[in-house]
């Protein structure tokens, strides 16, 4: 079958189900934005203009920019701020949401001297007052107002907005090469939220300059997280294993493009490699092998969606079995190779064909899996879409694992003598630490 007439049968099979112009890459663009910030912006805090009662247990909340949202009075009393509600100092919440009454209607409604909603309830034979910040509302009422799930706002205190992630090839990622020095990043604040910032962005951060000791990879990762214990251990060493039953990673062998452990039920989300030794290429006339090289998952979906709706559509919908056994452990698990959140972006791409198990799917759906897989990975293995390089002692690479795929060309264990230790972090703690550092930098400004 043509290439040609493949693309016209997935087409055919998934293109009524596929919207085109969605972004694949809108992830933790948006937080919120305090009231200081937007004063900073140039844009006005958000108003209550109106409140009154509604239909259905509602309360209408009109604010200055003629936006209107209807708050359900149970999701009012079941998200009431006040200290009984909430803790002060972990905002984890007190109330016992089962035990309200999904009926409840507030005793009296109105809009305070400050601007505040508030509220009074009937409760237990008392009284209880609940207010709510406009700004607060403002941000919580999206999905009501635009009456969907979608909202581009975040559940986290935080007064500086995120970057968009960078989507990026060949020609961009050099441009803009994401490096910086060791000392740097391990002395001062700033440059850790620099380093992380180019994590975040791009999905991939080298640092150039770490000493060839053992376990300093760990002493990396306690400046923003902690190591991530898995199968393989605290940390585990990418050099020639000879033992039967090995992963093939410890062996010389060609790696292609892959995100690690999707057999597992949540894949690392953040993975680091540091050299501690490596042939020096310029020493050698030809090349010894081992380059790494990367390529943005999220860049080549967007390609996908953009240029190949229908191929797009297959990933994303069709599950698949990624298994391993490893010096006698088994580990299996269900992924689409592209996962979208509710709003249909792009969150994770789980890609490994050694590690991939025979589809399990509908007849009708094997030949367009194939083929949209096909497209997925030839796009991989175009070198305008890869960033490659030799890792020179020295060198650390930390990468995202659901974003960006790796791998490294083959080499001669008996010509190359080739050592990377390598660990993995919990990426939410790599990004609390991004975002509490952003936060610190702006309050300070």
């Amino acid at each position: 079958m043509s290439l040609r007439y493949s693309t016209q049968l997935l087409r055919r099979l998934a293109t009524p189900l596929v919207q085109t112009s969605r972004q694949a890459h809108k992830r933790g663009k948006a937080t919120m934005v305090s009231a200081s910030l937007r004063a900073d912006l140039g844009t006005p805090s958000p108003v209550i203009t109106s409140a009154l009662p509604a239909h259905h247990l509602t309360a209408k909340v009109i604010f200055d920019s003629n936006m209107t949202a209807d708050f359900k009075y149970i999701w009012l009393r079941d998200n009431c701020q006040c200290s009984k509600c909430v803790d002060p100092s972990t905002k984890q919440k007190l109330v016992d949401t089962p035990a309200l009454d999904v009926n409840i209607k507030p005793l009296s409604l109105t809009i305070s001297e400050n601007g505040m909603l508030e509220i009074t309830w009937a409760e237990d034979g008392d009284i209880h007052k609940s207010e709510y910040d406009p700004v607060w509302l403002h941000k919580y009422g999206q999905s009501f107002m635009h009456n969907s799930f979608e909202s581009d706002m975040v559940d986290v205190d935080q007064v500086c907005q995120r970057p968009e992630m960078e989507l990026w090839d060949r020609t961009t990622i050099w441009a803009n090469f994401p490096e910086m020095s060791y000392k740097e990043m391990m002395e001062s604040d700033n440059g850790l939220m620099q380093w992380l910032d180019l994590f975040y962005r791009f999905g991939v951060a080298v640092l150039r300059g770490v000493p060839t000791e053992e376990n300093k990879i760990q002493e990396v990762v306690k400046r923003f997280a902690y190591v991530k214990e898995t199968q393989y251990g605290l940390t585990f060493d990418v050099i020639n294993k000879p033992v039967e039953g090995s992963h093939l990673a410890y062996t010389g062998v060609a790696l292609a493009h892959h995100t690690d452990m999707n057999y597992r039920e949540k894949s690392p989300g953040m993975q680091l490699l540091h050299c501690l030794k490596a042939n020096d290429p310029k020493l050698s006339d030809t090349d010894p092998g081992g380059r790494s090289f990367f390529a943005d998952g999220f860049r080549i979906a967007h390609w996908l969606e953009e240029n190949e709706p229908a191929a797009y559509h297959v990933l994303n919908s069709t599950p698949v079995r990624f298994a391993i056994k490893n010096e006698g452990q088994q580990y299996s698990a269900l992924w689409s190779i592209l996962c979208t959140n509710v709003d249909g972006d792009m969150t994770e791409v789980h890609y490994n064909n050694r590690t991939m198990k025979p589809l399990q799917a509908p007849t009708h759906v094997v030949t367009p899996f194939y083929h949209a897989h096909k497209l997925f990975s030839e796009k991989l293995s175009e070198p305008s879409y890869g960033l490659e390089f030799n890792m020179v002692p020295g060198d650390l690479v930390a990468f995202n694992n659901r974003r960006v795929l790796h791998g490294r060309t083959a080499f001669d264990a008996t010509k190359v003598d080739r050592h990377l230790q390598g660990c993995y972090v919990d990426i939410d703690e790599a990004f609390s630490k991004y975002d509490s550092l952003r936060t610190k930098f702006h309050q300070s400004q």
